[in-house]
């Protein structure tokens, strides 16, 4: 499984962010991250091997999905029955997708260092069909999930 409670850094994005008093991306226990855990099982995406010179040429294999499940966490605003609060939360949202799609389908570094591991990365973009940065939930219990992808699946 995957460390939930280590900070994971993407493109200026902190998610887990420990910093008291900044807005933050936070996994728990009813998200989390996917796809970083072992080797991942890798569908072969040429559904004609046998026909289209892949019996020479290496296989074609699919990336690493890495998916991204949480709350966002505003932590500059106290009641969030205001509208101080709705804001510091439109702009926080604002801030994250623009960070993300700045860097549309461009790998960059993705990195965590896990409880008592070492510190780990893998190149990995943004941009995946499907996978774009979602807000959900209500106003007062704002949830987000987004996926990237490494196309060299190795950690």
């Amino acid at each position: 499984m995957a460390d939930q409670c280590c900070e994971y850094t993407y493109v200026g994005l902190t998610i887990n962010d420990e910093t008291e008093g900044t807005d933050r991306l936070a996994l728990d226990e009813s998200g989390g991250v996917t796809g970083l855990d072992g080797a991942p099982i890798r569908a072969q995406i040429d559904p004609k091997g046998q026909i289209d010179g892949s019996i020479v040429h290496p296989k074609l294999f699919a990336g690493r999905i890495i998916v991204f499940k949480g709350v966002v966490d505003i932590r500059t605003v106290e009641d969030r029955m205001t509208a101080a609060y709705r804001a510091a939360l439109m702009t926080f949202e604002a801030a994250v997708i623009s960070a993300l799609e700045g860097t549309l389908n461009t790998e960059s570094a993705l990195a965590w260092t896990p409880s008592g591991g070492s510190a780990q990365s893998i190149n990995a973009s943004y941009g995946i069909e499907g996978g774009e940065i979602v807000f959900s939930g209500s106003m007062i219990d704002p949830e987000f999930t987004f996926t990237l992808i490494a196309s060299d699946p190795e950690i």
